[in-house]
């Protein structure tokens, strides 16, 4: 399948561009040691006047798109001003550059397309001038890069942004088709099941067309107005982040929202939860194959995954009201048979506002993360095996369950993954830094500080990259260590260049004597 979801922009309004004086520095610098021969590795190093916020590349015509953004003096918080640059890096020269108000504007780019989102229009921008090539008045919530079609709601002057979405050509900025789908509670996901077909996840799911918008609806029930429930700070999304390789999209919409689940997808049918109702949905003519009601007050946010014949459920207990987190519902942990939607369990779990934050699989068993206690569930009957409150004034709040991706050094000074150091026990992270060992009864056994551990961040087919701080370790398959550069996890390779952002610096790390990755 040759579609890939790129982006998507939030709903924003107002913005304010302007062109400024600014300069760009580039050098040469060693940024690293070849293991193998001793050699140095070189870079070529490009400083921003400020703080470099997102980065895109366009390899065919060799610019950099940076946008700025500084921070407070205190560093927690990021400013609602900076600046857009687009930069030559084959020519070492800057394009253009505009000012943007980031609190009420978006830009984005796609491929050679470049997306301005701003009060309650959006505008297709050229990327060697930075000048509007055109306008329309619709907030564009996703582009396909390769057919050239943005796709977005439309603004009337006299109601605001309606539920009329538009499929916009992004040559000219022509509107080519017209849909009615519900942006009440946001847009929860989106992806392709064929080349030209798209599913939207916003109040149900939408099958989409995407030359001519046409398509099957099903509606359901994925937000909640008028809520007085309890609102808490957001303790289990935004921050999942670089040690799950997962993260949280929002609309920052004001209602209660994201009462749904991730979807399913095989050859035939979607499964797909919502606070209604668990359903399995016919991918091609959208006809309701079976359907689970949940009684109200329920079901929320959740995760379903599939096991050879049976799909299951963890149901959260928690929603969003913006970015906010909030109680909502009753955490559980329910199984039902794939063909016939039949309820093989459904195990309530008894929490106070306790929301579940993350789960992980081992065996025939999934363990429960909570704030203060993690809990293991039988995956054949639902029950309860075992349940440990955790020391969180010592250690932390628990956050989620750390991926494989997570490496520590062990006595003899290589580096293992910490499902390799201990296949029995899971590992949890906390909001103090550390990364709790438990053993299959849930006994704390060691504490690790995030300090001491490595993100395995990229893998290709000869080497993984390793970093550690704003340092990366190159090895080999087989362990080798074959290079050691400045590079922080949040490194892009492309082709054999590896490209590294630290505040106002970017770097290009042209690998090739050290890896094959042709």
């Amino acid at each position: 399948m040759r579609k890939t979801i790129i982006g998507l922009l939030l709903l924003v309004s107002g913005a304010s561009f302007g062109q400024t004086d600014l300069l760009v520095l580039h050098n040469e610098k060693v940024v690293g040691k070849n293991l193998i021969d001793n050699t140095d590795i070189q870079g070529i190093e490009f400083t921003f006047p400020e703080r470099i916020h997102e980065t895109y590349l366009d390899t065919t015509n060799g610019f950099l798109t940076a946008q700025l953004r500084g921070l407070s003096k205190n560093g927690k918080w990021l400013d609602n001003t900076g600046v857009i640059v687009q930069y030559d890096l084959k020519n070492r020269m800057l394009l253009w550059n505009k000012k943007i108000s980031y609190q009420y504007s978006s830009f984005q780019q796609f491929s050679n397309t470049m997306i301005l989102t701003a009060g309650n229009k959006s505008s297709c921008l050229d990327v060697r001038t930075g000048s509007e090539i055109w306008e329309v008045k619709n907030n564009i919530y996703f582009v396909d890069p390769t057919d050239h079609i943005g796709i977005g709601y439309r603004f009337k002057s006299s109601t605001g942004y309606s539920n009329e979405l538009e499929g916009i050509d992004l040559n000219n900025g022509h509107v080519i088709w017209k849909r009615e789908i519900n942006r009440e509670y946001g847009w929860n996901d989106v992806f392709y099941t064929n080349d030209s077909t798209m599913i939207v996840v916003a109040s149900g799911l939408h099958s989409v067309n995407i030359h001519s918008g046409q398509g099957w609806d099903y509606h359901t029930i994925t937000g909640k107005k008028d809520y007085t429930g309890t609102v808490a700070a957001n303790a289990a999304g935004a921050a999942l982040g670089i040690l799950t390789g997962t993260f949280v999209m929002s609309t920052g919409h004001d209602l209660v929202r994201d009462l749904v689940s991730n979807c399913l997808v095989d050859s035939i049918s979607i499964y797909f939860a919502s606070k209604e109702q668990l359903v399995k949905i016919d991918k091609h003519s959208g006809e309701l194959v079976w359907m689970f009601p949940f009684p109200d007050g329920l079901a929320s946010k959740s995760s379903i995954f599939m096991k050879d014949s049976i799909v299951f459920m963890v149901n959260k207990g928690m929603a969003f009201m913006g970015y906010r987190q909030l109680d909502f519902g009753r955490p559980f942990f329910a199984a039902f048979n794939k063909q016939t939607g039949k309820q093989i369990f459904l195990s309530l779990i008894i929490a106070d506002e306790d929301p579940i934050l993350s789960y992980q699989i081992k065996n025939k068993e999934i363990f429960l993360v909570f704030k203060s206690r993690i809990a293991k569930h039988s995956m054949e009957t639902g029950d309860l095996m075992v349940e440990k409150d955790l020391p969180v004034d010592n250690v932390g709040e628990l956050k989620y369950f750390v991926g494989d991706q997570v490496f520590i050094t062990d006595q003899d000074g290589d580096l293992l993954s910490l499902s390799q150091s201990d296949s029995t026990s899971v590992f949890v992270f906390t909001s103090e830094g550390k990364t709790l060992c438990l053993d299959s009864d849930l006994t704390l056994t060691k504490a690790i500080d995030y300090a001491d551990l490595s993100i395995n961040y990229l893998n290709t087919k000869n080497c993984r990259f390793i970093a550690k701080d704003n340092k990366t370790l190159i090895l080999s398959n087989s362990g080798q260590k074959i290079a050691e550069i400045e590079a922080s996890s949040d490194s892009v390779l492309i082709g054999n260049i590896l490209y590294s952002t630290q505040g106002n610096r970017f770097c290009a790390i042209d690998l090739h004597n050290i890896i094959d990755n042709e």
